[in-house]
């Protein structure tokens, strides 16, 4: 039953914008291509090279102040949870450079985690965040390393997956709740805090698998795995009658807090993993899951083209704007196989990024304006991500339109000298002294593979990319693991 609240409507001029991609005429030259590959390159050194000189061993750069963000002089709320004394932009970057053929560069990167880095800190973090962020990156750096000692001039040892493994451990009493599936938040040194919150949401629960599948398959500890894969298969059995899950759950009651259903924030990548995980490990029963939930979002979020939040016991329309996370949803539509429905998700998404020059965090199609509530941009990689992934399977060349058009924007809305800075209002492009680490390991990866399109990463079967854009490799079903 749908909800009687009144639909989107856009104007004509909207409706063209979003048109564009499916009728210009791309006029864009090899030597364009080339030109903009170096361009991307250029600008992730701005913005890695300014860390380090200016941030490191600190976990961010402020792009305005020119200094390292010190969560213990300057708290910044609940973006807190990411930072954890880890030099998070180093670790979740470090793989890009690997990407570009920097090995000498990589290599810098290796030793300085390898001499400096530690875990054992007294800080509360994300689990969510702190696995994709630098469990993904730890384990993603230790793969390349391995597979490339003759790039190499040093002898690598495994001391990075010994790293991987010793955060993994840190991660491991977040499980241990009544239902399995995990506190958001931990403390590297202490575990599970007494008060800790019960709350947390589908996609920081759910996002989980590639990772901890990963690690242990590198490592032969299968308990990083199971726990994981068990979370997500708790909030799978806590769906609706219409395979809808909601957004925020109880973790001790797995009663549902939230109960909206999205694609968009808190949500969206428990999506992606149910997929990546059959593609990654062969895991059969998540790809079931995944086709279900699948059918479910297109039945009863899909709303004249936008996908919208509804609640999840009766499908009902629960809020009408879109949520920028969502920009994800082509690229799965193209993992999955559905091109052309991919080309029709990425077509509304790109009428909002040639209309307002950003996507914002929420943005109202009727209004044709970004919502006043969350009105930022905060240089995410999402619609970057799903312009490449339409790219590799169609080479249509319109989507290296797309690319110039997004280079474009971050050139002349968010370079700063001092590196690249969030957009708090994409109408007023007001900036934010704030560049999180997903810029440089997802945004500035993506659109360097677009224009590199000869990139062995963009010819590999081998790898996954992890939704950080971590390159992980795929594994075969757990019953042919050969534990160490």
């Amino acid at each position: 039953m749908h909800s009687k609240m009144m639909l989107p409507t856009v104007s004509v001029a909207f409706l063209l914008s979003s048109l564009f991609i499916n009728q210009v005429q791309c006029t864009i030259s090899y030597a364009e291509v080339r030109r903009l590959r170096e361009e991307v390159r250029e600008m992730f050194y701005h913005g890695f090279n300014h860390y380090m000189n200016k941030a490191y061993p600190y976990d961010e750069l402020k792009p305005l102040s020119c200094e390292p963000r010190n969560p213990q002089k300057e708290p910044r709320g609940t973006l807190d949870d990411t930072l954890g004394n880890f030099s998070l932009t180093l670790v979740d970057s470090l793989d890009t450079l690997a990407i570009f053929g920097d090995w000498a560069g990589f290599e810098r990167g290796l030793r300085l985690l390898i001499d400096d880095l530690s875990l054992d800190s007294d800080v509360t973090v994300s689990v969510f965040e702190t696995t994709i962020r630098i469990l993904g990156g730890l384990l993603s750096i230790d793969h390349l390393a391995a597979e490339n000692p003759a790039k190499l001039n040093m002898t690598y040892r495994g001391e990075v997956l010994d790293l991987a493994i010793d955060l993994g451990n840190r991660l491991m009493p977040a499980f241990k709740t009544a239902t399995g599936i995990p506190f958001s938040r931990i403390n590297l040194r202490h575990g599970v805090l007494p008060g800790e919150t019960v709350e947390t949401c589908t996609a920081g629960a759910g996002t989980l698998l590639l990772e901890f599948g990963t690690l242990s398959r590198m490592s032969g500890n299968y308990t990083f795995e199971d726990a994981a894969r068990n979370a997500a298969i708790q909030l799978w059995n806590r769906r609706s009658h219409l395979d809808l899950l909601g957004n925020v759950i109880d973790v001790q009651s797995g009663k549902w807090i939230r109960g909206t259903s999205s694609i968009g924030a808190g949500i969206d990548s428990f999506y992606e993993y149910l997929l990546k995980s059959y593609i990654a490990f062969g895991d059969d029963e998540m790809f079931t899951i995944f086709n279900r939930s699948y059918n479910a979002v297109e039945r009863y979020l899909k709303r004249d083209g936008w996908y919208l939040e509804v609640n999840m016991r009766n499908g009902q329309l629960t809020r009408d704007w879109v949520d920028s996370l969502q920009a994800f949803w082509p690229a799965l539509q193209v993992l999955m196989g559905a091109v052309e429905d991919a080309r029709d998700s990425h077509g509304m998404l790109f009428a909002i990024w040639s209309t307002q020059g950003l996507i914002p965090e929420g943005f109202h199609p009727r209004a044709q304006r970004a919502m006043p509530s969350a009105p930022g941009y905060p240089l995410r990689p999402e619609f970057a991500e799903s312009t490449l992934f339409l790219y590799q399977a169609t080479k249509d060349p319109r989507y290296l339109e797309v690319g110039r058009e997004i280079v474009w924007s971050l050139q002349n809305y968010t370079r700063v000298p001092c590196g690249f800075a969030a957009v708090a209002d994409v109408e007023t492009k007001r900036l934010e002294d704030r560049m999180d680490s997903f810029f440089l390991t997802e945004t500035l990866k993506y659109l360097y593979l677009l224009f590199d399109p000869d990139n062995v990463y963009n010819r590999r079967l081998d790898f996954l990319f992890s939704t950080e854009g971590h390159p992980l490799p795929l594994s075969p079903p757990r019953s042919r693991v050969v534990k160490k």
